[in-house]
């Protein structure tokens, strides 16, 4: 049965980025055969990451040539030989399950993994992050993807479509590690420095989550807009988009001491330098938007001292916020942030995706096969 699988997808279509700026390259490639506790999964939907526009543009260091992409949802084809491949609750995952998984395979023994930060592990591979020459098949945009062992896997409950999941593998998933680190959300202030992604999720899963009240900040009003959707219960505030009035802002908002906590998924200098102002006494700031280098970012250490607050960066996520993002987006509580993914472009209108993403004219473009 598995060597029947594999042989019935002998090519995969993938799109390859060859130099930051260019065109992604459309090309078939030969299908691996499957090593021990290997997973090929048909794609069915790969959202365009902010992360992924950063290398695109050669605003980050990447391996090139590569097959980017690491927001994905798709379906088991075939699974290796050796022992049970198994999902984050140990059961056994087989052929056409709709699943979710990762951006990081982690080797689980290093004391990174040991210590709770698998992300982190020392023999780190991310999906959508590695040169092509690698694995071959490794990234998003492209047809079908090999999952390595050590990768965390979630099964798509029913009702969720892998359009709509496609963002839990990262954008939600780091969203869920930014309240856990928080901690206990209940009669919380929590004040949200970005509505992309990453701070709609924050806003809705925060909300879900019990906090006291949720606000939002953001210079574009048609983020704002959305979170109607995403967090109806959310204060939004505009931000004119340069510094100056963002500091404005803030001394504003600092009247009530600040917020317990704050979480800056904007990932600019000017964002971070206030999210760590706006901290409360005791209060936490999670800082989990800065994806690629924007410089140094100016703080008080007195006022960090005197607050007795906690700073936290957040990059990427455990298989637990992984498991809670999908289930979030599949309850009543995420439908309105699962219904903000899209449009969705073809693989072959690669390009115009990425630059539709880019114009931010979508908070989630998704590219299928």
């Amino acid at each position: 049965m598995l060597e029947t699988a594999e042989r019935a997808v002998a090519t995969a279509r993938v799109a390859l980025l060859k130099r930051p700026g260019g065109s992604l390259e459309l090309r078939d490639v030969p299908v691996p055969p499957l090593g021990e506790r290997e997973v090929l999964v048909r794609i069915d939907a790969c959202a365009v990451c902010g992360s992924d526009l950063h290398t695109a543009h050669g605003r980050r260091p990447h391996p090139l040539p590569a097959i980017l992409g690491h927001e994905i949802a798709g379906t088991v084809v075939a699974v290796g030989a050796g022992p049970d491949v198994v999902d984050v609750v140990g059961e056994a995952i087989t052929a056409g399950e709709q699943i979710t998984w990762s951006v990081c395979a982690s080797c689980g023994e290093c004391d990174r993994c040991r210590g709770g930060l698998p992300q982190k592990c020392r023999q780190l591979f991310k999906y959508g992050h590695a040169a092509n020459d690698e694995h071959s098949l490794a990234g998003g945009f492209a047809s079908h993807v090999v999952l390595r062992p050590g990768t965390a896997i979630v099964r798509l409950p029913a009702g969720l479509t892998a359009v709509a999941a496609a963002p839990a593998s990262c954008a939600v998933a780091t969203a869920a590690a930014a309240l856990r680190v928080a901690g206990d959300l209940h009669g919380r202030s929590v004040v949200v420095l970005g509505a992309g992604m990453l701070g709609l999720s924050v806003a809705s899963l925060a909300t879900a989550r019990g906090a006291a009240s949720v606000t939002v900040v953001d210079s574009r009003p048609e983020r704002l807009d959305l979170l109607a959707a995403a967090a109806p219960q959310a204060n939004t505030v505009p931000w004119s988009g340069n510094e100056a009035g963002l500091e404005h802002l803030v001394t504003g908002m600092l009247v009530a001491d600040g917020a317990d906590v704050v979480v800056d998924a904007g990932g600019s200098v000017a964002t971070a330098q206030a999210a760590m102002r706006l901290i409360a006494t005791g209060g936490t700031c999670v800082l989990a938007g800065t994806v690629a280098p924007v410089g140094n970012a100016a703080c008080d250490p007195e006022r960090i001292v005197r607050r007795q607050a906690t700073i936290r960066g957040v990059h990427n996520y455990r298989p637990e916020d992984l498991a809670a993002a999908v289930s979030h987006l599949a309850s009543p509580a995420g439908a309105g942030l699962a219904s903000l993914v899209g449009p969705v472009m073809p693989l072959d209108a690669i390009d115009e995706a990425l630059a539709m993403a880019a114009a931010g004219t979508a908070v989630r473009v998704v590219v299928t096969p």
